[in-house]
């Protein structure tokens, strides 16, 4: 959890996603470790992603590899981070 709260202070650490797309890192180990992955705001985000909103939260999760699993989740700025472990 502490590199959540590094991302969360920092914002986004990536300039190769744009504001309009979630930030996805790959954390903990595994085949994706230190991959970072840009990928469009759900639907359900509306225009901009909410880690406060559950429908949208849940969206962009999904958005993590099926090997991983969303741990956090951060919208301070934008592009709005999600963290996943495997």
């Amino acid at each position: 959890m502490l590199i959540f709260v590094v991302l969360a202070a920092c914002g986004s650490s990536s300039d190769t996603c744009s504001q309009s797309e979630v930030e996805v890192h790959y954390l903990g180990g595994g085949p994706l470790d230190g991959t970072i992955d840009c990928a469009p705001i759900p639907a359900s985000c509306g225009a901009n992603g909410s880690c406060a909103d559950n429908a949208c939260i849940r969206d962009m999760y999904a958005l993590c590899d099926s090997r991983y699993i969303g741990v956090g989740c951060s919208d301070t700025f934008q592009p709005v981070i999600i963290s996943c472990n495997p």
